[in-house]
């Protein structure tokens, strides 16, 4: 149904007694005057008069006690704590106003007022006050509860309330909805005498009750993370038993690898999918809810609460594994299971907390339509970050288009992402060439090593951002694209923008949301199950099913630093694979300059200093990278020659 929430150009407010007749009739003989009342009152009135309420007095039934009211707000603990910072600012706002803010639960009770305090002493006087109830029932035809009763923003003016009592008052009420859910929370209204009117008091009302969702979303979001946080140690250490972990309102929030084995070991069916909120997050529909959860269908005897500093924050579900399956699934502890072919986020391992937060902010912001930046050491995996965000995002049905910007000349690089049409220049190709952002439309461009890109190249880039339009070179037509753009570096770009290698404008733009994946070395306990992993993909590549890593391997990759990251792993792990034929893996398959950086160094040579153990592992890993040619290795490291020869001989490092 169609209605007028604001006043603007209303009988109400243009001939108020006209409204006030139609309302004596309506009464009388049960008929309005056409044209003489907007359709949202009319339908109120109605309502009214249908429930029988008494049009002379709103009857706001003022029955709690203090205790019992203190009980209403402890339900209705999230709604005010979101609404804390908009009720403090509105004590301000509406100092000499006349007018006074209302915090509503779903069903018309107020919970808290503020506001000019004239206006909330004369309130006393109507019940306009914590404790009351205003719904249509009670009060008849009011902002606050007309708004609840069709769930949008209203505004009530002076005769348009059902009730005579009320008359000299002007209201403007708008609903709060969970922002992931829909389901309603309550509303905001605002509240003086018919003096008062004003078309800002219902946008103040719609803009403070938009302020109040995305206050709850961001509560919402921030318990979730302390529930995942508080509950890190449970999923590390589960063993064979299948680990659930659910919020409060019983949607599943993360799962162990065994989950899906022991619950179809014990012949539960349950979609194993976690809910994640910022799917919903500002989506159209209504609020349906569930009728059975996930956590309803378990054994309550698995099932305990999670809490935090007194507060319960939601439910762990910790499920044994049968007897008779921990048989067949038990053996050698080394054993590799066979690498998944899962996409999105199942495909970043990692249990480490750095890590894991990394992740969960990743999942936040996938969904979300603004460019992300990707921070961090050369190696960590951004790229894997990147490509989980977009098979997880909106784009996901698109493609994903990766460039690197470091190593390519100006006109190279400006050919690769805007392309190019015959012609543009000596070399162009024959029939010109679509560009990386054009290949990107629909999908998703990560550009790596966007610190690199070339001055004079940013500002078209940015231009390609603002206006979602591109031209390739040589040509004047511009072509619509729409991508989404995630971008890393291992640079800092703020001191890039500071020291002028960088726009400001561009970084601004393309850092809506900073992420930084965290280096190997500060990820206790990752290696172990990163060197596995990469394991057992070499196993599945080449077929050989019979090699394992050794305990004293790993404890060696554990104590290592990973200047190279995961990167550096990976090619570590592949030698070791290829250069051994036995079937139990030890340090001794590790290569050379690994084993004399982590045992040599360790057992005697004079590396006492951390800086300098660093340091040499830096030069060992380039030496490695620039296949021992020490002009590559200096230019690299931006030293002098020279000076890596004195570094040579001081760590005793070799060429090859």
């Amino acid at each position: 149904m169609s209605y007028e929430p604001s006043l603007k150009g209303s009988t109400a407010v243009s001939h108020p007694t006209r409204v006030a007749s139609a309302r004596e009739k309506l009464l009388t003989d049960g008929n309005l005057p056409d044209n003489t009342v907007r359709s949202v009152i009319e339908a109120s009135w109605q309502r009214c008069v249908t429930s029988q309420v008494d049009p002379l007095i709103a009857k706001r039934a003022l029955e709690l006690s203090g205790e019992e009211l203190t009980g209403i707000r402890r339900q209705h603990r999230e709604l005010l704590s979101a609404s804390e910072i908009i009720m403090r600012e509105a004590k301000e706002l509406l100092a000499e106003s006349g007018t006074i803010m209302h915090l509503v639960t779903p069903s018309g009770m107020i919970l808290d007022y503020e506001g000019d305090p004239d206006t909330l002493e004369l309130a006393n006087n109507y019940s306009l006050i914590p404790g009351a109830n205003w719904n249509e029932q009670a009060a008849g035809t009011n902002a606050i509860g007309t708004a609840l009763n069709i769930g949008a923003p209203v505004q009530v003016h002076a005769f348009e309330h059902f009730c005579e009592n009320i008359s000299r008052w002007t209201c403007s009420a708008a609903v709060i909805r969970d922002p992931f859910e829909k389901r309603l929370l309550g509303a905001l209204n605002i509240s003086g005498l018919k003096n008062t009117l004003h078309d800002y008091c219902l946008a103040l009302a719609i803009s403070g009750a938009r302020r109040i969702e995305g206050q709850f979303a961001q509560l919402k979001l921030a318990k979730r993370d302390l529930l995942l946080g508080t509950t890190i140690d449970h999923f590390a250490s589960s063993g064979n038993d299948g680990v659930l972990l659910f919020d409060m309102d019983g949607k599943l929030v993360r799962t162990n690898t065994m989950a899906d084995k022991v619950l179809a070991a014990r012949g539960i069916r349950i979609n194993l999918t976690p809910y994640n909120p910022i799917l919903t997050l500002n989506s159209e529909g209504a609020f349906t809810p569930e009728q059975d959860t996930a956590l309803n269908q378990i054994d309550q005897q698995w099932v305990q609460p999670v809490t935090h500093q007194g507060e319960q924050i939601g439910y762990l579900a910790v499920i044994p594994l049968p007897a008779r399956s921990s048989q067949r699934v038990s053996g050698n502890p080394t054993t590799i299971p066979p690498p998944s072919k899962s996409t999105g986020f199942f495909r970043l391992v990692g249990q480490s907390a750095p890590f894991l937060k990394a992740v969960q902010q990743a999942k936040r912001v996938a969904k979300a339509p603004i460019p992300v930046l990707l921070q961090g050491e050369t190696g960590v995996g951004k790229e894997l970050f990147a490509r989980a965000m977009h098979e997880e995002g909106p784009s996901n049905t698109g493609e994903f288009v990766a460039l690197n910007c470091g190593g390519l000349s100006r006109d190279l690089l400006a050919s690769e992402l805007f392309g190019h049409i015959e012609g543009a220049f000596t070399g162009a190709r024959r029939g010109g060439m679509i560009g990386k952002i054009e290949a990107a439309n629909g999908g998703t461009l990560f550009l790596d090593e966007i610190g690199e890109m070339p001055f004079d190249l940013q500002p078209m880039f940015l231009r390609v951002l603002q206006e979602s339009e591109i031209c390739r070179v040589g040509d004047t037509r511009p072509r619509k694209v729409n991508f989404r753009l995630i971008a890393a570096t291992n640079r800092d770009l703020a001191q890039e923008v500071a020291e002028g290698r960088f726009r400001m404008d561009l970084y601004y733009r393309i850092s809506s949301m900073t992420l930084t994946v965290p280096p190997l070395r500060e990820r206790t306990g990752d290696v172990s199950l990163l060197a596995h992993n990469i394991f057992a993909h070499l196993l599945e590549q080449h077929s050989g099913d019979q090699k394992r890593l050794s305990k004293p391997l790993l404890d060696l990759l554990e104590k290592h630093s990973w200047p190279g990251n995961i990167r550096e792993l990976g090619n570590l792990i592949t030698a070791a694979f290829f250069l051994s034929d036995r079937e139990e893996l030890g340090p001794e398959d590790l290569p050379k300059d690994f084993l004399a950086a982590n045992l040599e160094g360790h057992e005697g040579e004079e590396v006492a200093n951390p800086l300098d153990f660093a340091e040499k592992e830096v030069i060992i890993r380039s030496i490695r990278e620039q296949g021992g040619n020490l002009t590559k290795v200096a230019k690299q490291l931006n030293i002098a020659k020279s000076t890596l020869y004195i570094k040579l001989k001081k760590y005793n490092i070799k060429r090859t």
